[in-house]
């Protein structure tokens, strides 16, 4: 396959800086779907995979991808419409989980969620990492200072959430998939969600409209 990864703005092949971006295919694949089903003239289908770049024809998979030039291989760093971009720096939820759900924590958090909050009007993005502690563990001042520290370590100082915050449960869909596009919806002030169906705990999204207006008056459990 023609795989390649594109800069997200000018959609120029980045593949072998090791810079993430989009992961595309430049050219027609024998897998590639021709249609989706009751989409009639193909609108839907055209604006899913084949609209992403204004100045060139390609399939987008929406997914944020890197390429490590010395050995080749591709590591997805998550979805690419729920990529991070606080101050200009672009990167994945990933690369926070990695370190939040790592072998530093595995004994204290059960699991987190990152997401970037954008509302009307906002000119950065701010970042949040929510936490569902593990049964039996305690939230604390102590653990948002070692997973700063964690983070800023193993990425940098700019990958390191502003906000930190423990929350009873991680919205995810049956199969066990965060949902990460419905939360940054939401604490970006959308009204109109639509919950998919897959969703196993939809309740669990209520929880996070209370940080649409959140700007640090406490930081720790609320």
């Amino acid at each position: 396959m023609d795989s390649d990864i594109a800069d997200p703005v000018s959609g120029a092949s980045i593949k072998d800086t090791g810079e993430s971006g989009e992961l595309i295919c430049r050219s027609p694949f024998p897998s590639m779907p021709i249609f989706l089903w009751g989409d009639e003239g193909g609108k839907k289908y055209k604006e899913t995979y084949f609209e992403r770049f204004e100045n060139i024809d390609v399939w987008a998979q929406h997914d944020w991808t890197s390429r490590n030039p010395v050995t080749g291989g591709f590591q997805i760093h998550g979805r690419s419409d729920g990529v991070l971009n606080p101050s200009g720096i672009r990167f994945g939820s990933a690369e926070i989980y990695a370190v939040s759900e790592g072998p530093a924590f595995i004994d204290d958090i059960s699991e987190t969620l990152c997401v970037g909050r954008k509302r009307k009007g906002d000119g950065d993005e701010v970042v949040f990492l929510f936490v569902k502690m593990a049964k039996g563990r305690v939230f604390t001042a102590e653990l948002v200072q070692r997973l700063r520290t964690a983070i800023r370590a193993a990425l940098s100082s700019r990958h390191v959430p502003k906000f930190i915050l423990e929350v009873p449960e991680i919205p995810a869909t049956i199969n066990g998939k965060k949902v990460e596009i419905a939360v940054k919806q939401i604490i970006s002030g959308r009204k109109d969600i639509k919950v998919s169906s897959t969703v196993a705990n939809p309740r669990s999204l209520d929880y996070f409209y209370r940080f649409v207006d959140y700007e640090g008056e406490r930081q720790s459990k609320l």
